[in-house]
Parts: C-alpha cells; sequence; structure tokens
C-alpha cells in the first residue's frame, strides 16, 4: 500500500503533463469551434480571476511595497545609499516575489473556486452530460479556463508590480524625501528587457500550473461529494509547492 503510493505520487507530475498535453491539443485541433461560448467564458474567467482582485491585490502591492523599502532602508540607512532604493525593489518585486505573490492570490481567489466548481459538475454529472451530447470537456471547460486564467495572471503581474513599486515610492519619499524623478531613474536603470521576459514567463507557466492542477483534482473527485473539500485543499497545495519549484527553476535559468 504503501509502495503504490510512493508510486503514484512519481506518476503525478507525468498525468499532469499528459493532461497540459491534452488541453493545448485540443486549443489547436478545436480552434474556432463554439467560438461565442468559449469567448463568453474566457470573458468571465478573466473578470472573476482578475477584475474581483483588482482592489485586494492593489492594497497588497501597496502594502508590500512600503514594507519592502521600510526594510531596504533600516539597512541602507547604515551604509547611506538610498539612492539605491528603486534597484532593490526591482530585484525584490518585479524579478522574484511579485510573481508569486499574484500567482498566490490566483490560487486562493481562483484556483480553489475552479476546482470546486468542477468537482460539482463531475458529482451532479453534468460532465458526463456534456460528453454524452457529443461536446468534449475539455474543450468546454478547460481551455476557456486555461485562457482566461493566463491573460487575468500577465495582467495582476503588471498591475502589481505598479502598485507595489507606487507604494514603494510613497514610502521612500515620506521617510527620506527622495523625488520621484530620482527613485522613477532608479528603478528604470534597474530593470532590464530579461526581467520583464522572465515575469512573463512566470506569469504564463504559473497560470499554466494553477489551471491543470485544480482542473485535474475537480475532474477526479468522481461521484463522491466527500471527495470534493480535500480535492480542493490538495488542489491549493500542490499548486503551492509546484509554484516555488518552477519559480526556482525559472530563476535559476535566466540569473545563473
Amino acid at each position: 500500500m504503501i509502495i503504490a503510493s510512493v508510486l503514484k505520487k512519481f506518476d503525478y507530475p507525468f498525468v499532469l503533463s499528459a493532461f497540459f498535453y491534452r488541453i493545448l491539443k485540443t486549443i489547436l485541433t478545436k480552434a474556432g469551434k463554439g467560438h461565442r461560448i468559449i469567448r463568453k467564458i474566457i470573458a468571465q474567467q478573466i473578470y472573476f480571476t482578475a477584475i474581483e482582485v483588482l482592489l485586494l491585490l492593489g492594497v497588497i502591492g501597496v502594502i508590500f511595497g512600503a514594507l519592502v523599502i521600510i526594510q531596504i532602508l533600516a539597512q541602507l540607512s547604515r551604509v547611506g545609499i538610498s539612492e539605491a532604493l528603486g534597484q532593490f525593489l526591482v530585484v525584490i518585486v518585479i524579478r522574484e516575489l511579485g510573481p508569486l505573490i499574484a500567482a498566490v492570490i490566483v490560487i486562493l481567489y481562483s484556483g480553489t473556486a475552479m476546482a470546486t466548481e468542477v468537482g460539482y459538475m463531475t458529482v451532479l454529472g453534468d460532465i458526463r452530460a456534456i460528453t454524452m451530447r457529443g461536446i468534449d470537456p475539455i474543450h468546454f471547460v478547460a481551455v476557456p479556463r486555461l485562457i482566461g486564467t493566463t491573460i487575468a495572471m500577465v495582467s495582476l503581474l503588471i498591475y502589481f508590480d505598479v502598485v507595489a513599486l507606487l507604494g514603494g515610492f510613497i514610502v521612500s519619499w515620506l521617510l527620506t524625501g527622495i523625488p520621484f524623478y530620482t527613485f522613477i531613474v532608479g528603478v528604470a536603470a534597474s530593470i532590464e528587457a530579461s526581467d520583464i521576459i522572465i515575469g512573463f514567463t512566470k506569469a504564463i507557466f504559473f497560470a499554466a500550473i494553477i489551471v491543470v492542477i485544480c482542473l485535474y483534482r475537480g475532474f477526479q473527485v468522481g461521484g463522491e461529494i466527500t471527495r470534493l473539500p480535500r480535492a480542493i485543499s490538495k488542489s491549493a497545495l500542490d499548486c503551492f509547492l509546484a509554484l516555488l519549484v518552477v519559480n526556482l527553476i525559472i530563476s535559476g535559468i535566466f540569473y545563473l
């Protein structure tokens, strides 16, 4: 029993990869089919994943940017290089923690909801009913959620970075009196094309990870409603672990 459980965990990444491949294949082979319904679901997914969390993510971004600056100032005041505030903020927020924090919000707000929705559809027989009507559930359920979440994730990353930089500037100005121009010049001088590429790469990968894991867990609920809570919690935990691993791999590839 224990050996079988361990082997099953080793198979899990390959199962998810196969599921993701099936979604991509469906996107390529069934492009244009049911486009009106698909576009509507994509729009709903973008609204639910991005628009509804703008205020929450904005508040978190401002607070996070402010906290980063406060901690940086506590160290920089000892060596007198407050001009480097923008550079440190770019390294901490844009390169590393920005994509992760945006992804965590998406997991908690949208990913778990996605697993719940698909899980209920599986328990209530909606997935089976869709299949019996000749509709591919991957095309109808998975594809629009992958596209919508990816668009939302990239948008949220840009939004979070801007808000975090703004929050960082406000605190910097209040505590040091640094001019806005000086702060922006420091930020602009620190941002490289690779930082933007890496940020978008992480956002796309994170969105795919969240959608694939949450949908897979939802589809695997079966006909037992008692399995749904566990599927939701496992989807969130799996997403967190996968994000950390992928974030480490991407950062290592580009920066080492």
